[in-house]
């Protein structure tokens, strides 16, 4: 299954973002980041809508350190 991950730099914006997400009522998971991707904050979000990282990342909606699209190949960074 394809879907897009959001990476941050600490767990203050990770907990920001979520809180965020919830208000806008986006579907999202919380998941253990991916260790191949990064080592900063141990947790990202998981988003599977195309729509909704689109929202994301053109609002400018929250602090972040990378989003990134999962499919069978593996993570590609699609923004920074």
């Amino acid at each position: 299954m394809d879907y897009y991950i959001i990476v941050f730099k600490n767990t203050y914006d990770a907990m920001s973002a979520e809180k965020k997400l919830k208000e806008l009522d986006l579907e999202f998971r919380i998941m253990p980041t991916p260790t191949s991707i990064t080592m900063s904050c141990g947790i990202c979000v998981r988003i599977d809508k195309k729509a909704d990282i689109d929202n994301i990342i053109n609002d400018d909606l929250m602090e972040y350190k990378n989003v990134y699209y999962r499919n069978d190949e593996g993570y590609i960074l699609i923004n920074k």
